[in-house]
């Protein structure tokens, strides 16, 4: 069977894209630029010290090693991403690497033509991808994807900021990555947040600004959340009682884990697994993320009503100038050629 998770890497173009079953919580922090579309459902998105809630059909472009995490607010909640490449835009622009951005739709222009044409070109990579290999859709392929990358860099070069960091070292890849690591493997036990402090080399005051900074949560929601992850998995994939699943992820006791999982999913962990083993879909695991099969017709349709749509006005207005100029030299050429003749 085949999913909706692939890679590409041919001369200087290089991008990795899925479609993914949104989870309860998944943070990320990467190295790529990435591009967001909600297909279906609703998220809670953190970003840049900013909680905001996503509609389907809203975008989200991001600059690497900015730290965002999404939380799905519906079942069966629906995204396509695609990463660009480390250096494609840095071939470009060697500056791309200082600059820092968060792009982002909602009701007031989730449907303006950049992100309608940015959704176009989404939706042909990934249609393309799962028609098969061949010269003719590589070519077709790379297309698409320089047309939504020059696009996408159109908007960054507009809004884009050098971020000047508070600490050199705060930003850093490997600081923040140890401190997660910590909390992913030792989340299931008691965890204090002078335990991360220490690993991070700050005192806990600022090790509590600087994850409310980066993640738009304090460190004890991040923790929460985890642990809530790992019990919506475990009541969707087993058949272990729920007590045992709450003390198993880290719960104090099966109260503190009712509370919890009914204030972030307004339904009891009973009824959420009753409705998880309801309703199905054909994925795959792949890191934290449920891939989404290319046979799912709901996913197909709605890829394919993307894909009819109007070019940016912009774009339209140069092509049109160009047009004219093209035209001006050739009505000169064609008097010059004349007056030689006679």
């Amino acid at each position: 069977m085949d999913y909706f998770h692939y890679t590409y890497k041919h001369n200087h173009i290089d991008f990795s894209s899925h479609i993914y079953k949104v989870s309860t919580y998944h943070y990320n922090w990467h190295g790529e630029t990435e591009i967001l579309i909600l297909l279906k459902g609703r998220i809670e998105m953190s970003c840049n010290s900013e909680v905001f809630t996503m509609e389907p059909l809203d975008t989200i472009i991001i600059s690497p090693q900015v730290g965002h995490a999404t939380l799905a607010l519906e079942q069966d909640t629906t995204a396509l991403v695609i990463h660009v490449g480390k250096e494609f835009f840095q071939q470009f622009d060697s500056n791309f690497g200082m600059y820092q951005f968060v792009i982002r739709s909602d009701k007031s222009n989730r449907h303006n033509p950049f992100f309608t044409s940015l959704r176009h070109h989404a939706a042909m990579m990934m249609l393309i991808k799962a028609n098969g290999e061949s010269p003719i859709n590589q070519m077709w392929l790379e297309h698409h994807y320089l047309a939504l990358a020059s696009e996408v860099y159109d908007e960054i070069d507009a809004v884009k900021s050098i971020h000047v960091h508070s600490k050199p070292v705060d930003m850093t890849e490997a600081t923040f990555d140890k401190m997660i690591a910590y909390i992913d493997e030792n989340y299931q036990r008691k965890i204090e947040l002078e335990d991360i402090a220490k690993i991070g080399g700050y005192n806990v005051n600022y090790t509590s600004q600087f994850f409310k900074r980066q993640l738009g949560v304090s460190f004890l929601e991040y923790v929460l959340r985890l642990r809530l992850r790992e019990a919506t998995v475990s009541l969707a994939n087993s058949t272990d009682s729920v007590a045992h699943i709450a003390i198993n992820c880290g719960f104090a006791d099966i109260k503190a884990f009712n509370v919890a999982f009914k204030k972030h999913f307004h339904t009891t962990p009973s009824e959420y697994r009753k409705q998880a083993k309801e309703f199905g879909r054909k994925t795959k695991l792949h890191d934290w993320k449920e891939i989404i099969s290319t046979q799912e017709q709901d996913i197909l349709e709605l890829l394919q009503s993307f894909l009819p749509y109007q070019p940016d006005s912009r774009y339209k207005a140069d092509l049109d100038v160009a047009n004219q100029k093209l035209k001006a030299v050739t009505t000169q050429l064609e008097n010059v050629v004349n007056s030689l003749k006679a």
